[in-house]
């Protein structure tokens, strides 16, 4: 097969057009040093940083489960997968280093964009009927397809434009995959590390915007219409994160927090004014009446007061996942002697219960800012260094879908247990039916417990009437270590009395295995409608 003449002169000028050097420094002519290195870093470290600005975005509309998660890495992940073949194209076909500014300015303009445009977009989503599984991978595509793309395009552009010949190709491609991956390094850490928790979602969005701008300024180099349009972009980035630096959110007040995305709103119930705190956009966190912090609003909340009600004498109290501290603050408030650790595992929900739900110092009360598992785990490794519990309460469903499954397991149940003190009790909150295609969950969870606890209650906290069994509701599961504990004792006050009329009394067999720490599939049993 014969070479085409004219396509090697011309693939060697632009060859050397590029690598040519200057005689007095040895330098590429038309760059500034380092530059293509430079570019490379930046641009690996905004792909990570925009990823995980971008949880937090689609956070309020759409949760943080495993399946937002999923929908979101796969997007970006498909699109530089499609940025890397366009841009080895767009390099063969115009291998100058104006082109490839442009390309890295189009990626700021829509990374800007996104951070005013992903409200709207998110509201129209999360508002489609249908599939979730769908809405958040369409929602994944609309938002964070054309940035990633375009800085997918990056890498094999710059590849081509310092490629000085193929016996040291090797090296070439080496050295900025190397400097890309060191840059998506620093940018996953940054940003999980420190720029989440120091800045709103939409001013890291336009950081990025900013960050890539001046990357575009840097190739640019010496043009000056381009240095002048990407000036005028890097001024209108700091104008409007700080004009519009306040979080963007559907209602009430956005707290960043380093592992979720808070909102506080106030509504009314029964004419009465109520302060919600959300961590999801299906499921309420913490509400509290502001006339008075201390009385329970949740219905299915009073249900942790059976623990005294099976165990008179408890004292020593577990709770597992904090919130907005209402049960916590209603038990200490109403029930003198005892004391209470609470495991929460993000610092920034208990300081917004501080400022917003009237959360105080107690000399009863412990906090723990760690991961329940963790907590359950170091308790099981040293047992000495932590004390034996009458009553655990396990709260830790972020929503009816966004549920932490290493607390849903078999194993994990028995680290509970064995905190327990020989009669003692664990209530769970499970969010789920009875029946039907939503119950998965909830049959999981019961079979856990059940390999754990001897005897295990059901108290339907909307009404045990068998038709509401298909309905998704607050489920709360009582698991008593002991095996002689009584069916159900006398009712000692109406309140109580009343409670105990939910007890779910029809007999039930779970119909789907206990979740392991292997496999429990949370996900899918809670997504199916």
């Amino acid at each position: 097969m014969t070479e085409d003449p004219h396509r090697e002169r011309e693939q060697a000028s632009t060859s050397v057009n590029w690598s040519e050097r200057s005689e007095k420094t040895g330098r590429r002519k038309g760059a500034y040093p380092w530059v293509l290195e430079t570019a490379s870093f930046l641009c690996g470290a905004s792909v990570m940083v925009l990823e995980l600005a971008g949880s937090r975005v689609v956070a309020p509309f759409l949760g943080t489960s495993l399946v937002v998660w999923t929908s979101l890495i796969g997007v970006i992940m498909a699109s530089l997968c499609l940025g890397n073949w366009l841009g080895g194209r767009a390099a063969d076909l115009c291998p100058e280093r104006k082109v490839l500014a442009r390309i890295v300015l189009l990626s700021a303009l829509c990374t800007g964009a996104l951070a005013f445009a992903a409200n709207p977009v998110l509201r129209f989503f999360s508002g489609l009927g249908g599939s979730f599984y769908v809405a958040t991978v369409l929602a994944a595509v609309a938002l964070f397809t054309l940035p990633s793309v375009l800085l997918g395009m990056v890498s094999p552009f710059i590849v081509r434009l310092a490629m000085k010949d193929v016996g040291t190709s090797g090296v070439t491609v080496g050295r900025f995959s190397a400097i890309g991956s060191a840059g998506s390094i620093l940018g996953t850490f940054l940003g999980g590390f420190v720029l989440i928790s120091l800045f709103p979602s939409g001013v890291i969005l336009l950081m990025v915007a900013g960050t890539l701008a001046l990357v575009a300024l840097l190739l640019y180099g010496s043009v000056r219409r381009g240095a002048l349009t990407v000036s005028i972009l890097l001024f209108a980035c700091a104008g409007a994160a700080g004009t519009w630096g306040l979080p963007m959110t559907p209602v009430g007040e956005h707290i960043e927090t380093p592992y979720s995305h808070l909102w506080i709103a106030e509504s009314f119930s029964g004419g009465r004014r109520v302060r919600i705190m959300m961590t999801d956009p299906h499921g309420a966190q913490s509400l509290m009446y502001t006339d008075n912090p201390t009385e329970l609003v949740s219905d299915y909340t009073k249900f942790y007061d059976l623990a005294f009600h099976f165990k008179e004498d408890a004292g020593n109290l577990l709770m597992l996942g904090g919130g907005g501290y209402c049960v916590p603050r209603y038990l200490l408030s109403e029930r003198a002697g005892i004391s209470m650790d609470v495991v929460e595992l993000d610092p920034g929900v208990t300081e917004a219960a501080r400022r917003y739900f009237e959360l105080r110092d107690n000399p009863g009360l412990r906090i723990f800012h760690e991961d329940a598992r963790w907590f359950l785990n170091r308790a099981a490794r040293d047992p000495d260094q932590v004390e034996s519990y009458d009553a655990v309460f396990m709260d830790v469903f972020g929503s009816w879908y966004s549920i932490p499954f290493h607390l849903t397991t078999v194993e994990a149940m028995q680290a509970v247990s064995d905190l327990l003190v020989p009669d003692g009790v664990l209530i769970m909150n499970v969010i789920a039916s009875i029946y039907g295609p939503r119950s998965g969950v909830f049959h999981g969870i019961y079979a856990s417990l059940s390999q754990v606890f001897p005897r295990v209650l059901i108290f339907p906290a909307s009404a045990p009437d068998p038709q509401f069994a298909m309905s998704r509701q607050n489920l709360m599961l009582l698991a008593f270590k002991s095996p002689q504990m009584p069916d159900v004792p006398p009712a000692p006050t109406p309140e109580v009395s009343r409670l105990l009329a939910h007890h779910w009394s029809r007999p039930f067999t779970p119909d789907i295995p206990a979740f392991t720490d292997s496999f429990a599939p949370v996900e899918r049993y809670s997504l199916m409608r």
